[in-house]
């Protein structure tokens, strides 16, 4: 049988608390929903438990209890991130890890196959378990044979290595687990102890349709999953593959605002893909390419200490500079990157001409707010357009910017007229099940040549030999009227072309004569 590791570092916000301030570890320590005095809290350390402060107490409260206490806020990107840290550190001893959506800190590794390349199962698991705690973390970890049976012998031995060599001896674990350890509902594991049913085997004793039928569906999957009845696979998340991208150049660039032109027009359609795929950029990594051997670049002056730079040689013995830059926070804000790009490049100058260069980012997953806040700022900015159409009616005339009109007229060129445009307004379009065609009508008809006797739908070229000749014609479509300037009598028709194009022209009647008046696209 396939195994499976399930890795639980418990009260996992409040181990990322710690990690954050190292200098709280001798001290109780709590995580907050709220910075204030009447935030709930949620997890709590054992110097905490010990001052008789549990979750759900006020902060105000615990303050009593425990004046020494240490409290901060954890958000929820900052979980998210601290989740996708470790699963990626994971990654080293298996390619297909998940991490529990609904306990932060729970995951599960395949390991199926592995022994071979780590010579046993328990140098396995003990390789995982270094790793982590090197890193800081306290963690339970158990290797055996199923999701349900792993996570329930993890969550109840906060501590250690749990290695089962056969299913009945993680079965018959998984039986003494108590209930809620496990995250059950609090309504029903209150409903269970009113009946005397405490841990997973008094649970199991219970008949599988009274559990569906009294306590409902969730409760009913829970008992499956607990007898081994409902196969529950693993569900891995696939691992984020490098943002990157790379510009070369014809002739070694020297100059700054280029070079920085350069990297913005690489970096926007990566920040792009971080939106789509819902990340925020956390590490940005510029590589230099340089046109000189090392050591010989220009000396800095004014410096004191070594650059914020790292410098290495490639393979093919070019000199190479490697910018690395971090933003306050995770950040979907292109111009805010920019201005970091600008304050390292100008500060701390490239000492030659780049060759080429290479950028690498390094996301994280993005917060809600910051997706909301990227779909509600468009890049069209409306103000900047507005000062840029101010600055052509001040440098041409009012006249130069102007803006199509509907008027009431006969004729197709009476049918619309232009106005100055004062600002431009945000787009309101409407929604439709189907694209809308766009005639476009030429300012003057074009005449065309000259056909001899009646048009026909073979071999009427009305443009240049790349356009084709018409194959069908749609029409006439009459527009007469204006006996009171002499009359009108236009015979309009869609005429189709070989390549595709869709013209729109007409016969006038007084002038006998086809001329072109616009195209539909």
């Amino acid at each position: 049988m396939d195994r499976l590791a399930c890795v639980d570092l418990p009260a996992f916000p409040l181990q990322l608390l710690v990690r954050k301030h190292p200098d709280w570890q001798s001290f109780p320590v709590v995580v907050v929903a709220k910075d204030e005095p009447q935030g709930v809290i949620q997890w709590v350390n054992a110097k905490a438990r010990a001052a008789r402060i549990l979750p759900g107490h006020r902060y105000a409260h615990a303050l009593s209890l425990a004046p020494d206490l240490r409290a901060g806020v954890v958000a929820e990107h900052e979980i998210a991130t601290g989740v996708a840290a470790v699963a990626e550190r994971l990654r080293r001893f298996s390619p297909e890890i998940e991490p529990c959506a609904d306990a932060p800190g729970v995951f599960w590794l395949d390991g199926a196959g592995l022994e071979r390349l780590f010579g046993s199962r328990r140098r396995w698991a003990r390789g995982i378990e270094r790793d982590l705690r090197e890193q800081g973390y306290e963690l339970a970890l158990a290797v055996g044979f199923s999701r349900f049976s792993t996570y329930a012998v993890a969550r109840s031995r906060p501590q250690g290595l749990t290695l089962f060599d056969d299913p009945d001896s993680e079965h018959a674990a998984a039986r003494d687990v108590p209930l809620e350890l496990l995250g059950v509902e609090p309504r029903l594991r209150d409903h269970l102890r009113r009946l005397g049913v405490v841990t997973v085997g008094e649970f199991l004793h219970l008949p599988a349709g009274g559990v569906l039928e009294r306590f409902g569906a969730e409760a009913h999957r829970l008992h499956r999953l607990a007898a081994g009845e409902q196969w529950d696979p693993l569900r891995p998340k696939a691992a984020v593959e490098p943002i990157e991208a790379v510009q070369v150049f014809d002739d070694p660039e020297r100059n700054t605002d280029r070079l920085l032109f350069a990297l913005e027009r690489a970096l926007e359609p990566m920040f792009a893909r971080l939106v789509r795929e819902r990340l925020a950029l956390a590490r940005l990594f510029v590589e230099y390419t340089l046109d000189r051997p090392p050591g010989a670049g220009r000396p800095r002056r004014g410096r004191v200490g070594p650059p914020p730079h790292l410098e290495a040689t490639d393979e093919y013995g070019r000199r190479v500079r490697i910018d690395a830059l971090r933003p306050a926070e995770p950040t979907l804000d292109l111009q805010v990157l920019m201005r970091l790009l600008r304050l390292r490049v100008e500060g701390d100058p490239i000492a030659a001409g780049v060759r080429e260069f290479s950028v690498r980012i390094e996301p994280v997953p993005a917060t809600r707010e910051q997706l909301e806040l990227f779909a509600h700022q468009p890049r069209r900015d409306l103000a900047a357009a507005n000062q840029a159409l101010a600055r052509l009616r001040a440098e041409l005339g009012d006249g130069a910017v102007v803006k199509a009109s509907v008027r009431d007229g006969h004729l197709p060129e009476a049918c619309y007229g232009w106005e100055p445009l004062r600002a431009r307004a945000p787009a309101a379009p409407q929604p439709r099940d189907q694209r809308s065609l766009i005639r476009r009508i030429r300012s003057r008809p074009r005449l065309l040549p000259p056909q001899e006797g009646r048009y026909r739908d073979d071999g009427w070229v009305l443009g240049d030999l790349e356009q084709g000749p018409v194959i069908r014609v749609l029409g006439p479509y009459v527009i007469s009227g204006g006996w009171w300037t002499g009359g009108v009598h236009r015979e309009y028709h869609f005429a189709e072309t070989r390549r595709g194009d869709l013209l729109w022209v007409y016969y006038d009647r007084r002038r006998r004569r086809w001329f072109d008046h616009g195209r539909v696209e």
